[in-house]
């Protein structure tokens, strides 16, 4: 029995009625499409808007007199558009199709089909609204949460009314009437889909909508921050690297029982490890010794995973090489983000290195290489299944890989070397603030040009090979 997430990767005919794959694909094909669309077209305006505000903070008086381009809310922009109108979307748009793969069951009728393409259209009016917003002066002020209120809402609603399905999806699924055991790609994908409103809806309404004590307000957007990465990207990233890579590998999962540790390790620590952020802040020093426990603590279930996904002897490769590429390199950057995320919990790395560019260096690692990469993995992978064809051209895949690996290694090196300086030179009462922003000077010329060279074409290139792709699906579809 063919595998029904690679039944389309094996050479077999995309047509063929007896695949169940066919009319699952078709069922998400206009949802998923949209939604990956949209996304990397928010990654191309979002890394833009980066390399113009790290212009800026290199050469401050680059565009001075433009009033809504000032650097912080260029730096507003570009966060939300990476949150919420790349990785948000994209982590959706992965989760609907391995969702609808592992579950074997196709996406309901029409009503359901344009509700759920309703609600993409509603998230991109959000996005487009907020950042526009943001523009004219009426970003919140916090962080991660920048979007007004009305805004905020409108995406709340608009995830309801997609994830609602996708856990429904998950009690249909095939199987789960006889009581077989769902894999653990499904428990992420799962937990995923149900933190987001939990995550994203109390942090609004503790600190946006109906605002609590602002002595309480630095805990909760703390824990907002790691709970949005590591309770509701993450795990669709993860449900992404538990699937595919053991098929693609040609081999199964290596210690399974260490799974569900790993799981539920993530699922209890993710959102305390946020209060990490806080050390030596005004909070209750057990919420700073919480915070410190769960960040060394997320060493855990990383490992775990490492374990599961790469011990063990490889079988035959298969399927497409750039999707392996990816999704392997998010397991290696998922290692990488959690080693220095653990060393930056640590309160004596803390003290020198909180307000340095090394907290930017880890969030950085963790939404650009540990959800990033899976999520580019599932879009080569899901793309030419749904249009019937392979739309997709090997020497301009592999660019891409390359120029988003190596741009997010050198951006992520430069910073960590920004950040050590800094930080040293800060606990040294002889050096001025002023000497140490000169210091700072070539790392931010370097970051500069690694956004210019690098990261900015990888994002060009992807979203102008998902487009030339789709238009040759839809104007020469196959026949």
């Amino acid at each position: 029995m063919s595998d029904p997430i690679l039944s389309h990767h094996q050479g077999g005919d995309s047509s063929s009625g007896g695949d169940p794959s066919v009319s699952i694909d078709a069922s998400v094909r206009l949802p998923v499409l949209m939604l990956f669309g949209n996304a990397l077209h928010w990654l191309l305006i979002g890394s833009l808007i980066s390399l113009i505000a790290s212009i800026k903070l290199s050469f401050p008086g680059f565009l001075s007199g433009v009033s809504f381009l000032g650097y912080g809310r260029l730096v507003e922009m570009a966060r939300d558009l990476f949150l919420y109108g790349w990785a948000s979307q994209a982590a959706i748009a992965a989760g609907i199709w391995l969702m609808a793969r592992f579950c074997e069951r196709p996406l309901g009728g029409v009503i359901l089909r344009t509700l759920i393409t309703s609600a993409v259209v509603l998230w991109n009016l959000a996005v487009l609204l907020g950042t526009l917003a943001i523009m004219a002066g009426y970003s919140t002020g916090i962080e991660w949460l920048e979007y007004p209120g009305w805004a905020s809402a409108i995406l709340l609603i608009s995830f309801l009314l997609i994830g609602i399905w996708v856990v429904c999806l998950f009690d249909r699924r095939a199987g789960a009437a006889s009581g077989a055991r769902a894999e653990a790609a499904l428990w992420y994908l799962v937990a995923g889909f149900c933190c987001f409103p939990w995550v994203y809806g109390t942090a609004n309404l503790l600190l946006v909508w109906k605002p609590i004590a602002a002595s309480a307000q630095g805990a909760v957007q703390g824990w907002f921050c790691n709970g949005f990465l590591l309770l509701w990207l993450l795990p669709v990233s993860l449900g992404a690297l538990y699937g595919l890579l053991p098929r693609l590998h040609g081999r199964h999962l290596s210690h399974r029982n260490l799974a569900p540790l790993g799981f539920w390790l993530l699922i209890l620590l993710g959102g305390w490890s946020g209060l990490g952020r806080l050390i030596g802040g005004p909070i209750p020093a057990w919420m700073c010794s919480a915070g410190i426990v769960a960040g060394v603590m997320l060493l855990i279930p990383v490992l775990i995973a490492v374990i599961n996904l790469s011990a063990s002897g490889r079988g035959s490769t298969s399927g497409p090489c750039v999707a392996a590429g990816f999704l392997g390199s998010g397991l290696s950057l998922l290692l990488a983000a959690a080693i220095l995320g653990a060393c930056l919990s640590l309160p004596g790395v803390s003290a020198f290195a909180r307000f340095t560019s090394l907290t930017a260096s880890g969030d950085l690692l963790w939404l650009f290489g540990a959800v990033s990469f899976p999520l580019f993995g599932v879009l080569y992978l899901a793309i030419p299944p749904m249009l019937g064809r392979d739309g997709w051209h090997r020497t301009l895949s592999d660019l891409h890989y390359w120029l988003a690996f190596s741009g997010l290694c050198l951006m992520s090196a430069l910073l960590v070397l920004d950040g050590l300086v800094a930080g040293l030179a800060l606990l040294d009462p002889v050096v001025s603030f002023l000497n140490i922003t000169s210091f700072m000077q070539p790392f931010h010329v370097l970051e500069c040009a690694v956004w210019l060279f690098l990261l900015l074409p990888s994002a060009l290139i992807v979203t102008v090979h998902f487009t030339g792709a789709l238009a040759s699906g839809f104007l020469f579809p196959k026949k």
